[in-house]
C-alpha cells in the first residue's frame, strides 16, 4: 500500500508562506510606529497652536512628549513582538501538524513493510517445507518455527501446517506397515511442535496427530497437551516426562513406549493396545484419567495423593484378549 509523503518544510509553497508572513509583519510593525510618532509628536504642537504658554510649561509638554515618544515606541514594539509571537505560534502549530502527520505515515508505511517481509519470509519456508530434498525440508521447517516463535499471530497456523505435513507424511491406518522410526523431517517436525510457544498458546492449540506413525518417536520433555492423538501408534516412542494431559488417546498403540514421569492427567486412553502397568508406575495420573477398561480394578482413587496413582499390587496376569495387542509389522 503506497503513502504519498507529506510536503516537506523547504519546499517552494512553505518558503512563499514564510516569506508573506515576514512582509506582513514588518508592514504592521511600521504602520504602529508610524502612527505612533505622529500622535505623540504632533500631538503637543496641536494641543499648543493658538496658546499663549511659559517657557516652562513648553518644557514641561515637550519633556512629556518625550516620555510619550518613547512609551510609544515601546509599545509599538511591544505590539510587533505580540504579532511575530502570535505568527509563530502558528507556523509552530502548522509544523507540529505535519510532523505528526509524517510520524503516523511512516508507522503506517513501516508496519506494512513488516507485513509484506512477514508474508514473504512465510511463502519462502512454505516453499522450502514442500521441496524433494531431505535438508532443504528441514530448512523449512526450522524456518517456520522461528517464523512462529517472532510472531504471535502466525504461530497458531504454522503449528497447524506442520501437524498436516506430519499427518500426510507419516499417514498410518488399521493394516499399514508401521516404519520403524519416523523419517528425519517428520521428527524435527514433532519436536518443534513439541516445544511450542505455550504463551502463544493458550488454549493449548489441540495439536492434531491422529492416524499417524509415531513409532520410536523421541518426544521426551514435550508439550502435547490436549493434543489428537487418537489412533496412533506410539510403539516404543520415548514419552518421558511428556505433558499429554487432556490428551486424545484413544485406541492408539502404545505397547513398549516409555512413559516414566508422563503427566497422563484428564487423557483419554480408552481404547489403547499394547498398554501395561509397569508402563504406568511412574506416570502420573488421576481420577479424570480414563484407562483402558482391562486397568480401571487396579488403581484406587480413593487413597489420598500419589498412593491412588499407582497400580495395586495384583496376581493377575491380563491375557491377550485383555491387553489386545494386534499383531505387529515393522518396515525394516
Amino acid at each position: 500500500m503506497a503513502i504519498s509523503p507529506n510536503s516537506s518544510s523547504g519546499s517552494p509553497a512553505t518558503e512563499t508562506a514564510n516569506s508573506d508572513r515576514w512582509a506582513v509583519s514588518l508592514v504592521m510593525g511600521a504602520a504602529l510606529v508610524f502612527l505612533a510618532l505622529v500622535v505623540v509628536i504632533g500631538g503637543p504642537a496641536w494641543m499648543l497652536r493658538g496658546l499663549e504658554t511659559s517657557a516652562t510649561t513648553k518644557a514641561a509638554l515637550e519633556a512629556q512628549g518625550r516620555l510619550a515618544l518613547i512609551g510609544a515606541l515601546l509599545a509599538g514594539v511591544f505590539a510587533w513582538c505580540g504579532v511575530q509571537l502570535s505568527l509563530n505560534f502558528k507556523a509552530m502549530s502548522r509544523v507540529l501538524e505535519q510532523s505528526v502527520a509524517t510520524q503516523a505515515a511512516s508507522e503506517r508505511s513501516a508496519y506494512f513493510a513488516a507485513q509484506a517481509g512477514e508474508t514473504a519470509r512465510y511463502a519462502h519456508a512454505m516453499a522450502l517445507l514442500g521441496h524433494e530434498t531431505l535438508e532443504v525440508r528441514l530448512g523449512g521447517i526450522y524456518a517456520l518455527e522461528r517464523l512462529a516463535r517472532e510472531s504471535k499471530q502466525d504461530h497458531g497456523p504454522v503449528m497447524e501446517v506442520l501437524a498436516a505435513f506430519v499427518r500426510t507424511r507419516a499417514h498410518w491406518g488399521e493394516g499399514d506397515i508401521a516404519p520403524a522410526r519416523p523419517s528425519a523431517d517428520v521428527q524435527a517436525v514433532l519436536s518443534v511442535l513439541g516445544r511450542r510457544v505455550v504463551e502463544f498458546d493458550p488454549d493449548q492449540g489441540h495439536v492434531d496427530l491422529h492416524g499417524t506413525a509415531m513409532a520410536r518417536a523421541y518426544l521426551p520433555f514435550s508439550n502435547f497437551a490436549s493434543a489428537f492423538l487418537y489412533e496412533t501408534n506410539l510403539e516404543g516412542a520415548i514419552l518421558q516426562n511428556t505433558d499429554m494431559r487432556g490428551a486424545w488417546l484413544w485406541k492408539a498403540r502404545l505397547a513398549g513406549a516409555v512413559l516414566d514421569g508422563a503427566n497422563l492427567e484428564g487423557a483419554d486412553l480408552t481404547g489403547v493396545s499394547g498398554l501395561t502397568l509397569d508402563q504406568l508406575k511412574t506416570a502420573h495420573l488421576d481420577a479424570t484419567t480414563k484407562l483402558p477398561e482391562y486397568m480401571r480394578t487396579h488403581f484406587d482413587w480413593s487413597q489420598p495423593g500419589e498412593a491412588a496413582s499407582k497400580p495395586i499390587a495384583s496376581t493377575h496376569t491380563p491375557s491377550a484378549d485383555e491387553l489386545k495387542l494386534p499383531s505387529l509389522r515393522h518396515a525394516t
